[in-house]
Parts: C-alpha cells; structure tokens; sequence
C-alpha cells in the first residue's frame, strides 16, 4: 500500500508553544543516499543506540522523516566515508565535513591509567590495522575481560572491546562501515576524504564550530544544558556565551509563554519561531524512539509540549509504569500519548503491548487510534513483520 507522508517539517511543532524555529527546514527526502545525508545534514547529528527492542534508534530517527528509508542507505553513507561517528552528548553520526570540528576534541588517553591488558590491545589492533586493514571486535579471538565502562566491580567486557573504544575516543582508529551492531573501525586516513582530513583547525576554531553544529542540531536551546555546545563549559561560561552571541546579533532570545526558562536560537530563525503556532497540522502519527532529537533534552520536552518522558528500558519491570520501549506518539503537531512495541524478530511479530492516551487528549482517541493503527502498519512493513498484534 502507499505509505503516507507524515508532514513536511524535519521535526513536529508544539501545537500552540512557540517551538524549534529549524522545523521548516526539512522536508521528506525521497530516494536512497542523497536523501538519507540531507536528512542527516539537516539533522546535524543522529544518536546511535544498540538497543533493539523494534529497531535501533538512528535507524528509527531516519524512517520517521525518510520516505522508503531502508537500514542500508545508512549504511552505505559509512562505506563511502560520507559519515564519522564522534561524542557530543552522546555517541552520534555527523556529516563527514565536520570531522575537523571534532579532531582537537578527541580524549588523550596516555596519560591516564588504563588496564594493562588494554593499552596492550590497543598497541595490538593498531598493528593489525596497519598490516591487514580495517578490524571488526567480533573476529578477534580473545576471551580477555576487563572492567568497562558500564560494567561495576566484575570484569565483563572483552578487553578487545575496551581497547577499540578507546582508540576510536584517542581518533586514532575511525568507524568504517556499521551492519547492525558490528562496525569496524580503520585509519582515518582510509576512510575519510582527502580535502576533510586536510583541513586543520585550532582548539579555538574546531570549539566555535563544534557549537554552531550544536546549535543547528538543537535549533531551541538553553544554558543550563550540560553538553551547551558540545563543550565541557561550567555553568556560567555557558550562559555568558550565549549573552555574548544575542549582544553581537547571532541568537535571539525566546521566551514561552507559561515557561520562566529563557531559550535562544539563531536570529536568522526569529520569522520561523514567531509563525510557529500558525503551522499546519499533522494528521499522521509518528512513533518517536527514545533517543530522538527531539526528546534530547527532557526539559524542553516540558516546557514545548508538556509532556514528561522517561525511558523506561533500565528501569526494574515492576517500577515501570508503561514499558520498556515505550515511545511518545506524534500527532497534530503535539504528544498525544505514548506506545509500547515490541518486535519480536523470531516469529517476525510486531506486538502493540500498550497505547496511553495524554489526559489532555482523550477527546481525540478515536482519531488518534486510526493514525496509531496505520503507523504500526507501516512500521511493520519497514520491519518486515508478517503479523501484527494487539491491534
């Protein structure tokens, strides 16, 4: 069946709030590679997440503003080294041009205190990539475990793991190609192009253009954001380079109505923000996964739409108040309510577990129950389930 297009803004507007002033910038892009880097570009960053509940995350960002979007036009953007993987609040994937802008920003590990086991691999995997090209985790034999990241007071990640991470955080190592939850990494040398590595940037300069791609990734943002900028800036730094910029002309103030927190964005956007109330409505439902760009920053979730969002994934099964990969439900510009899928992939099953309607919104339940009951078709086929449940 035709697939429905879900309104031609990059991302939906408050209905009524004064909201993100990029929102017309993005339309549906249609088409394999060059839509999915438009899409990107416009995006400016996509968290990663492997978490696999129904899809993962940047895969669940691109299908919602995609049409046709397929995991391996994605895919195909690592391969051609159009694409580079770095922290900014979070593990993400950037448009390749700006990988100067993150260069000078890449961890220094030597003088840490790492796991010997570790800093041995990494020498190990650097050999190996010199002599035989990229690496995968996965086909390196080693049952060698230390303490990760995320792991408490027992080893439980492969050192070989560990080691990858860390040379990915140092820039030595780059991702080269990344199918499911397997990446390789290589040189950069061999991955990116030659006029993106050739450019050189202060810490200075890559700071000031790591935080004009923050501001296009955010497009409504606020000091008391830790990552403000995708920098390690205290408190006050940060509400003073805002002042700075609204002095100098470059971001505006904006004020919602109901809300004391003061937002900015850039000046060219001020036409957008004030029409925001007046965009036109939706009638399609999107499902947003938990990692979106719009639910990024959970206060301004608040404060745009009222809606307050917690992803329940790490949270013990009887704390949970609606399920594990619940996502916020999208329609006429505003948060409706929220659904719980599960995709289970050995009977190839797309299970609706449960659908919360906001209280706010019960008037519109018969209404907002077709447009969730065509998006979970839809999402099915993308998926590739042969049955649908809980309908």
């Amino acid at each position: 069946g035709t697939v429905p297009e879900a309104g031609r803004r990059e991302e939906p507007a408050a209905g009524g709030a004064t909201r993100d002033g990029r929102l017309r910038r993005g339309r549906r892009q249609q088409g394999p590679p060059p839509g999915v880097r438009a899409v990107l570009e416009r995006l400016a960053a996509v968290q990663l997440d492997p978490v696999n509940v129904v899809e993962r995350n940047h895969h669940l960002v691109f299908f919602n503003r995609l049409r046709g979007y397929r995991p391996a036009w994605l895919e195909e953007l690592y391969e051609r080294g159009e694409v580079f993987e770095a922290w900014c609040h979070a593990r993400c994937v950037l448009p390749a041009a700006w990988y100067p802008a993150f260069r000078p920003a890449f961890r220094c590990l030597a003088g840490e205190e790492l796991d010997p086991a570790v800093r041995e691999w990494m020498e190990r995997i650097m050999e190996m990539v010199a002599a035989g090209g990229p690496v995968s985790p996965r086909r390196i034999e080693s049952g060698e475990r230390v303490i990760g990241y995320w792991d408490r007071d027992v080893a439980a990640t492969r050192a070989v793991n560990q080691a990858l991470q860390h040379l990915w955080e140092e820039g030595r190592l780059v991702v080269r190609s990344r199918r499911g939850n397997e990446r390789s990494y290589d040189l950069p040398e061999r991955v990116l192009p030659e006029e993106v590595l050739a450019r050189e940037l202060d810490a200075g300069e890559a700071a000031e253009e790591r935080l004009r791609h923050y501001v296009r990734a955010m497009g409504l943002f606020e000091p008391g954001d830790p990552c403000f900028g995708w920098q390690r800036w205290p408190a006050s730094r940060r509400r003073e380079e805002a002042e700075r910029r609204v002095a100098a002309g470059q971001w505006v103030r904006v004020e919602i109505e109901g809300v004391r927190r003061v937002y900015y964005a850039p000046a060219e956007d001020r036409e957008l923000l004030e029409s925001a109330g007046d965009l036109p409505e939706c009638r399609a439902a999107r499902f947003l996964p938990p990692l979106d760009n719009l639910l990024w920053r959970r206060t301004r979730l608040r404060d745009l739409f009222g809606f307050d969002y917690t992803w329940e994934i790490y949270i013990p099964a009887a704390k949970r108040r609606y399920g594990p990969y619940t996502m916020p439900v999208l329609y006429r510009n505003r948060l409706v309510g929220r659904i719980d899928l599960e995709f289970r992939q050995a009977t190839r099953t797309l299970v609706l577990q449960r659908l919360a309607i906001e209280p706010a919104y019960e008037r519109w339940r018969r209404s907002i129950g077709r447009a969730v009951v065509a998006e979970v078709e839809r999402l099915g086929r993308y998926l590739g389930a042969t049955a649908l449940e809980g309908l």
